[in-house]
């Protein structure tokens, strides 16, 4: 399964034309419902605005959400580029928490992760002595979780002065002045619950000498009950009385502490209400799909095992203000999308030759990072070998057509802008699904529909068997198809090859990030403090089209009259593109997803399962690459090569996923031995 990666190609000329804006000052809202004076910043974290992230302290009641609160950030909570433009909080302060995808961040000046846990060590965390705790609010249940200090920056830094040829970044900061803009970073091991409130502390953390550090002095004020001259600080007396009782329940004494806060996260109805409504809304008035047109598209060399390639251009209703990229959801009065006509859209078609002589099932293809519908002839093997049409469309949104509207957005000054992208995937996602419903029941409404014609006619009498449909995506297809299969009304079973979530997790840890990384870090002095600010508010605007919003709702406690789903998970070990973090998260977030036995290593809280199974599970294979880093970096070190796209080297995978799609049913297919390719 070989997985093409589009690249982004930035060109710096782009953040001259680009202008940045900033907006309305907001006022900060104390944690629980206490009000707090209208302050910028929150003197818990008195070294960089806007942490501790996130933070109730920067939220306001509002009854008429879910979660009866709503994001209230400060337009001084913005991080400021290098030309001290802002970003608008208008778009970040629309939803009714924060993303339950992101870490829980502040900063500790010299602290170290002596002594925490790590992706490797996540039982640690829920240790009666764990130095970090992460606490629901309500239960009192502790959340498994690792810790990041963030070392993107101090890294990258330390390699291009080495001469190392990955990253390609000319860093002129002080090595010692990025230390001093390290997060600690909190990351939970599942994606955590809707609408719920949590609290995070630290203690016992050290610096470089073994020495407690010292809690910052407004915290330490609310904890020793020390008068403040900061009302903001005495303002929160009770709420923090409280945090430090809830604290103390699960074991954590008050005196011990170094910093503590709370936090809401979204609610579900935050992140899926608007694509849920532009699927009802489309589906109840496209029963059977929309109308559409076919050509055949001539190859210019003959691709083995296709009887014929198709274009078809599909007359989809739009949802978006426009059908081109940059364009913003549709909205009416009811502040939910409305059609706006509608707009064509294409998908591109692999016919192959063994349809000739049996009906093959329908498999609609997501393709690779930023990349386009042509690369669903990148699996031509796979679809002819296994007798499946396989057709392509855009991920809308990000796809290559998006790549201006992708950096407008990132190297602006403005990352509320940002809210274009996901915006538009909501009309990629439609286009996915009603795509298969309309090829699906034109395959079973008789010779005469245009699509059965096609296949007469110019693919050498093919037919298609549309009660057979499924999904395959690989790398943001395998990513973005968590999504699509949750929403999903026709395809039951779907194969999500070296996927992840969220991307607040993989950006830092993929090499693909490098290529942008250096304008974007450059743009904001190099400053790690503003860079996960920056990532940590732009994956609440993504939660809307990204698996963190939607991969919990793929097999257990599904989304409104939406049918289960099964998916096969497929990880590439030490993947250099998507960290297999991503997809472990995304597997234990799914919920019963097994990991098939015999295994190439145990997985935090997945059940091994040998022989064959019914239902969702993950198969790890292994390359021989080198263990990839436990912080957030890339896998700049392996010289061994990148294993993203490998999995078509390992003998029986393909028979194994035609199991899968045809029966529901999974075993490893490596005889009795762990998966590995070792050549």
């Amino acid at each position: 399964m070989k997985y093409v990666v589009a690249p982004l190609v930035l060109t710096v000329w782009l953040l001259v034309l680009i202008a940045g804006c900033g907006g309305d000052s907001s006022s900060g809202a104390g944690g629980g419902g206490v009000p707090a004076p209208p302050i910028s910043c929150d003197p818990l974290s008195p070294t960089y605005c806007g942490f501790p992230y996130p933070n109730d302290y920067f939220t306001v009641a509002d009854s008429s959400t879910t979660t009866g609160r709503r994001l209230a950030l400060p337009e001084e909570a913005m991080p400021a580029n290098r030309f001290n433009q802002r970003s608008n909080p208008d778009a970040f302060n629309e939803m009714d928490g924060f993303s339950p995808g992101i870490s829980a961040m502040t900063h500790l000046p010299g602290a170290t992760v002596t002594g925490l846990a790590t992706p490797d060590t996540i039982d640690d965390s829920l240790a009666p002595d764990s130095p970090t705790v992460f606490l629901n609010a309500d239960t009192g249940e502790r959340v498994p979780h690792w810790v990041d200090r963030d070392e993107w920056v101090v890294q990258a830094k330390i390699r291009s002065d080495a001469g190392e040829d990955r990253p390609p970044f000319n860093i002129s900061r002080d090595l010692d002045e990025l230390r001093e803009e390290q997060a600690m970073m909190l990351r939970p091991a599942v994606r955590l619950d809707d609408a719920t409130r949590y609290i995070v502390a630290f203690r016992d953390i050290v610096d470089e000498d073994g020495a407690l550090v010292a809690p910052p002095p407004g915290f330490r004020e609310l904890r020793d009950g020390e008068a403040s001259d900061d009302d903001a600080i005495e303002s929160r007396r009770t709420h923090f009385d409280e945090i430090f009782s809830t604290l103390q329940s699960a074991g954590v004494e008050r005196d011990d502490l170094q910093i503590a806060w709370d936090f809401t996260t979204a609610s579900r109805e935050n992140n899926t209400a608007a694509m849920l409504h532009i699927r009802d809304d489309a589906f109840a008035k496209y029963p059977d799909g929309v109308p559409y047109t076919i050509e055949e598209i001539i190859p210019e060399q003959p691709v083995l095992g296709m009887a014929c390639r198709l274009e078809i251009t599909f007359d989809m209703p739009l949802y978006m203000t426009d059908g081109e990229t940059g364009a913003l959801l549709n909205l009416g009065e009811d502040g939910l999308p409305e059609q706006n006509g509608t707009y064509p859209y294409e998908a591109a078609m692999f016919v192959p030759r063994a349809a000739q002589g049996e009906p093959a099932p329908l498999v609609v293809v997501g393709h690779g990072q930023l990349g386009a519908k042509e690369q669903v002839f990148g699996f031509s093997e796979i679809w002819a070998e296994g007798n499946l049409i396989g057709f392509g469309l855009d991920h809308k949104g990000f796809a290559s057509d998006d790549i201006p509207t992708v950096v407008s957005a990132i190297l602006g000054g403005d990352l509320s802008t940002f809210r274009a992208i996901p915006e538009r995937m909501h009309q990629g996602h439609l286009n996915f699904l009603m795509a298969m419903r309309t090829l699906s029941r034109e395959a079973e409404g008789g010779p005469d529909t245009p699509f059965n014609e096609a296949l007469t006619n110019d693919c050498g009498g093919a037919k298609a068997d549309g009660t057979k449909r499924y999904y395959f995506g690989g790398s943001q297809g395998g990513i973005l198809g968590a999504v699509i299969m949750a929403l999903n009304l026709d395809v039951e079973r779907g194969v999500l090859a070296v996927p992840g979530q969220s991307y607040n997790l993989l950006l830092n840890r993929s090499v693909n990030f490098d290529e942008y990384a250096g304008q974007l870090y450059e743009g904001y002095d190099w400053n790690g403090l503003h860079m996960q600010m920056n990532l940590a508010l732009i994956q609440g605007l993504w939660d809307r089209a990204e698996p963190t919003g939607y991969s919990k709702y793929i097999r257990n406690d599904r989304l409104p009259n939406t049918p289960p789903h099964e998916v096969l998970i497929q990880v590439s070990k030490a993947d250099h593109q998507v960290t297999n973090l991503g997809a472990h998260i995304m597997a234990r977030t799914i919920g019963g997803v097994v990991n098939l036995a015999p295994t190439i290593r145990p997985v935090w809280d997945l059940q091994e399962e040998d022989g064959v199974h019914t239902g969702s599970a993950m198969l790890e294979i292994d390359f021989g690459n080198d263990e990839a880093p436990i912080t957030n970096i890339p896998h700049w070190g392996d010289t061994k090569g990148d294993p993203h796209g490998r999995a078509t080297e390992l003998p029986g995978l393909g028979d194994a996923v035609l199991q899968f799609y045809e029966t529901g049913q999974i075993q490893n297919p490596c005889g009795g031995e762990p998966c590995r390719v070792l050549n």
